[in-house]
């Protein structure tokens, strides 16, 4: 989710110079006994060793007739996974499954670096709807994804106690802005240095993920349905509204402009709007007792809470599509996105791998569950993402360092349109 294509790369899809790739002079290689040979890329983490588990068992279950061997590209820089891929494109290398942050489906899609695979997922109704809305470009699937990604509301729970608040513990019953407000307000004790709320402060893609959900229950957006202009969408009136909303936090000192790493953590923050990854760094923290409620909503919007994880795509480049199918599906099975899931501590995106997991349906991990399953949309499917994310990110931090925000919505505006022109 945190990451995404770098300006560089972006305007070289925007552009079109990858237009070309998926040559079928460039396909997947076939073994001296008639064995497909398959290749996927990923970038090295967490899942790394989990992923080569499922791939050693695929390759297993398909003994002499599919081999898949997957690498996993280490990120010495926030972008080389992607440049890798980018690289690939230009000279028709690409592997036959590719992994890919959510957001950048549209574009890969676009600058014909993966494939549709409309018809190829079994069990398709297992997933929940934000992984497919987020896979599907111009009314093609091109991507599906073993985990989801949320981000809702810790709350310290001795400090909520003793300020007399009551958190909410159902999806009816979340906080409006003017009570998530509120509780800042009176959690934040300046003379003790604590502040009622903490968000990270990383402007890069988190920022329009974590944002996201008070642009939309606000009735707001960043750009077109179609994906033809930002002007008029991320600088429109319900947009400029919900950041002079946020602004208001950092203006009056309810969030820390510098936080450390682990002001939550350390009791330095009463609240903390942060990913669904970080319950499970909170258990190394057992003197912190913690909760978990619900992403707050306009007063008069709908309920919204952010969604998107890395999801696998058929590359252009691939020629055995059956079998490349076969082993998109192994990947996704019940079983192996129960495995991906837990090694990252994250929601699983099948309702069925959900179903398994009893923990998930109790407090605090619930809330997590109701938001993926009720609440969850996916960030603007446009192939000018990259340049939105990072042009909005940067508008973001001057908002909170208390820039006009009309006037950097402003900017972000014709910083997207151009791009959009330029690659049409």
């Amino acid at each position: 989710m945190k990451k995404l294509l770098v300006l560089s790369t972006a305007a070289m899809l925007s552009i079109g110079v990858l237009s070309g790739c998926g040559k079928e002079d460039n396909k997947s290689a076939e073994g001296s006994n008639g064995e497909t040979k398959l290749t996927l890329w990923y970038p090295e983490g967490n899942t790394s060793a989990a992923y080569q588990e499922v791939i050693d068992a695929f390759n297993k279950e398909h003994d002499g007739e599919i081999e898949a061997e997957i690498e996993f590209i280490p990120r010495g820089n926030k972008y080389a996974y992607e440049d890798k891929i980018s690289a690939a494109a230009t000279s028709n290398t690409l592997p036959d499954l590719v992994a890919m942050d959510g957001p950048n489906v549209a574009n890969y899609a676009d600058a014909g670096i993966i494939q549709p695979i409309d018809g190829m997922i079994e069990e398709q109704d297992q997933f929940v709807d934000s992984v497919i809305k987020q896979g599907t470009f111009e009314d093609k699937l091109y991507a599906i994804s073993p985990m989801e990604s949320t981000v809702a509301l810790f709350y310290n729970v001795k400090m909520l106690e003793e300020a007399g608040i009551t958190p909410p513990k159902t999806l009816e019953e979340a906080w409006t802005w003017d009570e998530f407000y509120a509780a800042a307000k009176k959690l934040t004790n300046k003379e003790k240095g604590i502040y009622g709320v903490n968000w990270t402060l990383d402007y890069g893609e988190w920022i329009i993920y974590f944002t996201g959900p008070t642009v939309w229950s606000n009735g707001g957006s960043f750009i077109a349905e179609d994906g033809s202009k930002a002007d008029g969408y991320v600088n429109g009136p319900k947009t400029v509204e919900a950041l002079k909303y946020l602004q208001k936090f950092t203006k009056e000192g309810l969030v820390n402009l510098q936080p450390t790493p682990t002001e939550f953590e350390d009791g330095k923050a009463a609240m903390m709007l942060m990913g669904s990854w970080e319950w499970a760094k909170l258990k190394d923290y057992p003197d912190t007792e913690w909760g978990i409620t619900y992403y707050p909503k306009s007063p008069n919007g709908e309920q919204v809470s952010p969604s998107g994880d890395w999801a696998w795509g058929v590359s252009t480049s691939a020629k055995d599509k059956e079998a490349a199918a076969e082993l998109l599906n192994f990947i996704h099975t019940k079983e192996n996105v129960l495995k991906l899931a837990a090694v990252e501590d994250k929601p699983p995106a099948r309702t069925d791998a959900f179903a398994e997991l009893a923990e998930w349906d109790k407090e605090p991990l619930n809330v997590l569950k109701d938001q993926v399953l009720e609440t969850a949309h996916p960030r603007p499917l446009t192939t000018s993402y990259p340049v939105l994310s990072t042009k909005y990110g940067q508008a973001v931090q001057n908002i909170f360092l208390g820039g006009d925000v009309q006037e950097e919505l402003d900017k972000v505006a014709k910083e997207v349109d151009t791009d959009i022109d330029r690659k049409n």
